[in-house]
């Protein structure tokens, strides 16, 4: 789990396996226990309608670097095509994350929409904070998770059956 609530970084990118490539890179020199766990990969997922496959550098001391490859027959593809690569969001974590949203709303801020959800991962919900009230990205609100030895995501506090070497 991400050690405080900025969970992670997510970017859009066109070819995941390359952005991977060039973030162990990267991360390899600037944050090399990054690169100690399993990646959290999902391969042609549904993130709140928009089809893609995503990676997740796994972080117990820091925030985690996402990469999103979304589909390019989706509101995220057209974007991506539209844009190019860019940070698309940046996700804080709340152990309640309906009273966050609704506290948010009530002080003005701009939510966008109701709570989402993985349908690969139902309990895992998220919100969103739209770009104009956060000056330029969007914030996702989500529900506190972990990564486990398996490269997938699970829900804080999970007891979660680690694979056999």
């Amino acid at each position: 789990m991400p050690s405080g609530p900025i969970a992670h970084i997510s970017f859009l990118v066109h070819d995941l396996d390359k952005a991977v490539d060039d973030w162990s890179k990267i991360l390899s020199v600037l944050d090399p226990k990054q690169l100690e766990k399993r990646i959290v990969r999902y391969d042609e997922t549904d993130g709140g309608g928009d089809k893609m496959s995503w990676a997740t550098f796994v972080s117990d001391h820091g925030v985690e670097i996402q990469l999103m490859q979304p589909d390019p027959d989706t509101k995220l593809g057209q974007r991506l095509a539209k844009k190019g690569e860019h940070i698309h969001h940046i996700c804080i974590t709340t152990p309640d994350l309906p009273a966050s949203l609704d506290a948010m709303r009530a002080k003005g801020v701009d939510v966008i929409g109701g709570i989402n959800h993985d349908p690969e991962m139902p309990w895992q919900k998220w919100g969103w904070v739209g770009a104009t009230t956060a000056h330029g990205v969007l914030i996702e609100v989500a529900a506190p998770y972990e990564s486990h030895d398996d490269g997938k995501w699970h829900p804080a506090g999970a007891k979660v059956a680690e694979p056999a070497e």
